[in-house]
């Protein structure tokens, strides 16, 4: 099953168990009816920002939208994990392990193009572990800059939001390991 089905699978169940229609789901979340429709139909390549929208108002993580839902343990092969673009192709979001209700966590692969500059909304009820595995960025949460190096490492706590920036010339590339409270 590829992306796209898999999150249209994923949102027409998650919608329907939360007993919302379409345009109960569109209102709550300023996306239109024809947006939805089209990404349960699997016609709709959804951005980074529509998930999380969708993901907020569903009260599930991100990845309960994009993964499919296995109960059985698999190899997760490096061809097959599913990926997410931002628009402007500069931030790559590689999902390897989505939270279930037997796991509390998503753990995903972010890389950012050199120039980079990328909000990560923040989740409800989570906090997200972010340790720098290549490059060097500047994390910015509020009015506070964070400068890390390869190894360095943030926590941002429960609803906290931030900018991640790459202004170096190359890639850099982190671990994302995001805790639900």
């Amino acid at each position: 099953m590829g992306i796209n089905q898999s999150i249209a699978k994923n949102l027409r169940d998650l919608r329907k168990r939360e007993g919302l229609s379409i345009g109960a789901l569109a209102e709550r979340t300023g996306l239109s009816k024809a947006a939805i429709s089209q990404i349960e139909q699997g016609k709709g390549n959804p951005t980074i920002s529509t998930i999380s929208k969708l993901a907020s108002e569903l009260h599930v993580p991100y990845s309960a939208v994009l993964h499919p839902r296995d109960t059985e343990a698999a190899v997760q092969f490096a061809d097959d994990v599913p990926l997410q673009v931002a628009e402007d192709g500069k931030f790559r979001a590689y999902s390897y392990y989505s939270a279930t209700p037997d796991r509390d966590f998503d753990i995903l692969t972010l890389e950012l193009e050199a120039g980079c500059t990328h909000v990560i909304e923040a989740a409800k009820d989570a906090t997200d572990y972010i340790i720098l595995n290549k490059g060097i960025v500047i994390i910015e949460v509020g009015d506070l800059s964070y400068f890390l190096m390869e190894g360095d490492s943030i926590s941002l706590g429960n609803a906290e939001g931030c900018v991640i920036k790459n202004d170096s010339s190359e890639k850099a590339q982190a671990t994302c390991i995001r805790h639900y409270i």
